[in-house]
């Protein structure tokens, strides 16, 4: 008979594994796929462990994809990322001793409101720091960091979208993960139940070529932002 503790290990490794395969076929959705749905198991997992499990895979990702990725654009992205991630830790560390759940809650719905916006920013200079700022504060307060630089970039190409976007959140997670540490909001927990994140990741990994051109985009997008928003309610009703 499975134990209990086992039965949810298969549970987080099937979340993280649907949200991995995602992610390394389009680029993102890794994080607002999995962190509401963790969430609701254990509010501990977001947003430090989230983000562990999402850094692991978009460096996997990046490094198997490096030839395609935008400097450029990841530079100017970055840089903002920095800022962004320095300003979520301030606010997090601010809000110790508070029930967060409900705070992750709302800003996983703030990032589908912005994934369906339907805005259309040029990719300047300015729209990516400003892209990469918004990315590094909702990345470190609730481990999802795609919306925002998603919506600057929207009209790259795909070859050029994914393994940009995740050279973007394999390189921002570090600057998110070293934000929380300095804000005393990460440490060995973290650590451990990132790495309970894991085996979900290299599930993901290892079948996502396969599944890839089987995939719509389009479908599992709307999926995606569906059973994020729901479970954000959940979230908010619990």
């Amino acid at each position: 008979m499975i134990s209990a503790f086992a039965s949810i290990f298969l549970i987080i490794t099937i979340i993280v594994a649907m949200g991995a395969v995602l992610q390394a076929t389009t680029g993102m959705g890794m994080a607002l796929l999995s962190a509401p749905l963790l969430a609701l198991i254990d509010p501990a997992f977001v947003p430090g462990p989230a983000l562990c499990a999402v850094m692991a895979l978009s460096a996997a990702v990046a490094w198997r994809e490096r030839i395609a990725i935008d400097r450029r654009i990841l530079g100017l992205a970055l840089f903002g990322m920095c800022a962004g991630s320095v300003v979520g830790a301030i606010l997090l560390a601010a809000l110790i001793g508070l029930d967060l759940t409900r705070i992750f809650a709302a800003l996983i719905l703030a990032a589908v409101f912005l994934s369906v916006a339907g805005l259309h920013p040029r990719t300047n200079r300015l729209a990516l720091l400003l892209g990469g700022a918004a990315s590094g504060v909702l990345g470190t307060m609730s481990g999802v960091q795609g919306p925002p630089i998603a919506l600057v970039l929207q009209h790259e190409t795909p070859d050029r979208l994914r393994p940009t976007l995740c050279a973007f959140f394999a390189v921002g997670g570090v600057f998110s993960i070293a934000a929380l540490a300095a804000a005393g909001v990460f440490g060995v927990r973290q650590i451990e139940l990132g790495l309970e994140l894991l085996p979900g990741v290299v599930v993901g990994f290892v079948i996502a070529p396969a599944l890839a051109r089987r995939i719509d985009r389009q479908r599992a997008r709307v999926a995606v932002l569906a059973i994020s928003a729901l479970s954000a309610l959940a979230l908010l009703l619990r």
